[in-house]
């Protein structure tokens, strides 16, 4: 019911997988014969809270779902009412006839049908969901731009399904590949950028540099050394401080690492592993630790699961197979020879 381009609220995805397609849809086309790759940010505004529940009903009335449970979330939906309590001082109950009940199990699967059925206007450009975070990647060929159609699509669907798409808060960046041309105008109304961030990890538009990335990882790390600091001093054994140390700061460098981990290691993960010997010299952590092991084991299993499962979100990514019994033969036609 829920297409393969919403990684939000669905098994085996995350915001990990999502960066994943867009970053290896970027590097395909910038390897090929694509100028540059414009990147679209968009932001919603007050996204959950606004949902027309008309516009939801009509929407889950077309999936193929058993009538009697959609006849059981409409009413689930219908007559919903609040009011505010404060200092023993209660209001009068108002009606509720917009959003999704947000903190109940079925508010991200109707938010999620809500914009299931935003489409490309090209399908040779990418999109990729989560929640209302939405962004559309486009290349750009001399005689072939579509990102103006891409944004104008997109405030046409806003405005049939009564949601306001923020374009103030709505960024665009240039990634280039090594052309001579110039670079193409950025769309009106929106600001053009020379880095963004999506879904917690900032990207440049030198998809080579992680500089802002990796600086604001190890800032952050380096500031919560100081809780660890005072658990020592306090008397918390190496084994604790290694606990709180894999929870504060080692979770900071695991998210995502899949995407950012392909910066290079003298310039971007030699620092890190710097910054690791450092936190084990002062006893923070009971283990030596180094990036590149750590990416190359979370690489392998996520490249495991993948393989391992047709339907992973990710699988078409995967180059086709080479056909067993066609290389065997080609393998005894050259032994013969």
């Amino acid at each position: 019911m829920i297409g393969m381009d919403q990684f939000a609220y669905k098994k085996h995805c995350n915001t990990t997988m999502a960066l994943i397609k867009c970053q290896h849809n970027w590097l395909r086309w910038l390897n090929d014969d694509v100028d540059f790759v414009r990147v679209l940010s968009f932001d919603f505004s007050k996204a959950f809270d606004t949902v027309s529940r008309k516009i939801v009903c009509e929407k889950l009335k077309a999936t193929n779902l058993n009538p009697y449970i959609i006849n059981w979330i409409i009413s689930f939906l219908g007559n919903r009412k609040q009011r505010v309590i404060v200092n023993g001082e209660i209001t009068d109950y108002v009606d509720i006839n917009r959003g999704v009940p947000q903190g109940t199990v079925l508010g991200p699967l109707l938010f999620s049908l809500m914009v299931n059925d935003i489409k490309l206007v090209d399908s040779n450009n990418g999109i990729s969901k989560y929640a209302d975070d939405i962004t559309i990647s486009v290349p750009v060929r001399r005689n072939s731009d579509t990102a103006l159609a891409e944004v104008k699509n997109l405030e046409s669907w806003a405005a049939n399904n009564r949601m306001s798409l923020n374009l103030s808060k709505t960024w665009e960046m240039l990634l280039r590949s090594r052309t001579t041309q110039p670079a193409p105008p950025p769309v009106p109304g929106i600001e053009r950028k020379e880095w963004l961030k999506l879904l917690g990890i900032t990207f440049h538009e030198d998809p080579c540099n992680w500089d802002l990335h990796v600086d604001s990882l190890l800032s952050r790390a380096a500031s919560r050394l100081c809780i660890l600091r005072v658990c020592k001093y306090y008397g918390y054994t190496k084994d604790q401080l290694s606990k709180l140390f894999d929870s504060l700061i080692m979770s900071l460098f695991l998210y995502g690492l899949e995407v950012w981990g392909s910066a290079y290691q003298g310039k971007y993960l030699d620092r890190i592993d710097t910054f690791f010997r450092r936190v084990y010299r002062f006893g923070y952590t009971n283990k030596i630790i180094l990036i590149s092991d750590v990416l190359k084991n979370r690489d392998s299993d996520l490249f495991k699961r993948i393989t391992s499962d047709t339907g992973h979100v990710l699988y078409d990514l995967l180059p086709p197979k080479r056909n067993r019994a066609l290389r065997e033969r080609a393998m005894t036609s050259y032994s013969l020879k």
